[in-house]
């Protein structure tokens, strides 16, 4: 990983500056993100965190502040890890600053590394909205497969958008 670019697991040291960095990118980040409507305060963000440190704690999936130059410009982590069929999902988000410069790119890799190293996951899953670009392009550039387009999974504030479905398995990981 670039000596740069770290992921620290979400603390509560990390609430202002998470609070502060979702309120400077709210425009940006809401054309592809359901839940900024519930980010109201940094209260808002300290119960995300909470709720990340409890999901872990009990050993479930682990969520990280992304830090590039000492600053945290996102989140990374699992949205859930099925531990019956060694399935996880990952989700990620970035401030529009620092965009276009390989950070999800290189926490992805991380997290894959996580996840089926330390979680000796099978399969990996990223759902990205279909017309969301950015996104896609992660799981493209990292070999993921592309297996299928879920129709009108996701309302987005006013309307319902597809989710385009990448995997990764561990066998392709390790090859």
């Amino acid at each position: 990983m670039n000596p740069d670019i770290a992921l620290e697991r979400l603390k509560l040291d990390h609430t202002q500056e998470l609070y502060n960095l979702t309120e400077a990118n709210r425009d940006y980040l809401k054309e592809w993100l359901p839940w900024l409507d519930h980010i109201k305060s940094s209260k808002d963000t300290k119960t995300f965190i909470l709720s990340a440190i409890k999901e872990y704690s009990s050993g479930g999936a682990p969520n990280f502040a992304i830090v590039y130059g000492g600053n945290v410009c996102g989140v990374a982590g699992f949205h859930k890890i099925d531990k019956q069929h060694r399935i996880g999902t990952i989700g990620y988000w970035l401030a529009k600053p620092y965009t276009g410069q390989g950070i999800i790119t290189k926490a992805t890799e991380e997290l894959l590394k996580i996840g089926f190293g330390d979680f000796n996951l099978n399969k990996i899953e990223i759902r990205c909205a279909e017309g969301n670009v950015k996104s896609r392009a992660i799981p493209e550039r990292l070999g993921f497969t592309y297996e299928a387009t879920l129709r009108q999974c996701e309302w987005l504030y006013s309307k319902h958008v597809n989710h385009a479905i990448y995997s990764m398995l561990a066998a392709e990981y390790s090859a």
